[in-house]
């Protein structure tokens, strides 16, 4: 069973290709840890100011109230003058209900047919 969860988040007027550079050339160490932690997947995509994000993993997400890295702290410091962020400094990120879902792997197709 793979979790998902998805959510939005707001980039500040004109920071748009600040943010996209920054995540062509994401910290290695942030990758790295994002894997250590479990996430097996994790996408981005931006429409104008808006950002989409998407993680997989194969375990259950942490609990909210689990506090984040002292890495992730440090990245979101990076992104807080680019994105609207809360009292703490972390992007404001509205969560997305998951309504539909289609996944197929090759294995599963070629049996189907």
């Amino acid at each position: 069973m793979a979790y998902r969860r998805a959510w939005i988040m707001q980039l500040q007027e004109g920071c748009e290709k600040e943010y996209d550079q920054a995540h062509a050339a994401i910290w290695p160490e942030l990758a790295d840890q994002m894997v250590d932690d479990g996430i097996c997947s994790f996408h981005l995509f931006r429409s104008g100011l808006t950002i989409f994000a998407i993680q997989k993993r194969k375990s259950a997400f942490p609990d909210a109230t689990t506090p984040p890295s002292e890495l992730s702290k440090k990245w979101w410091s990076r992104m807080a003058k680019l994105m609207m962020t809360d009292e703490q400094g972390q992007p404001i990120r509205t969560d997305l209900k998951e309504v539909f879902s289609l996944e197929l792997t090759i294995a599963n197709r070629e049996d189907s047919q």
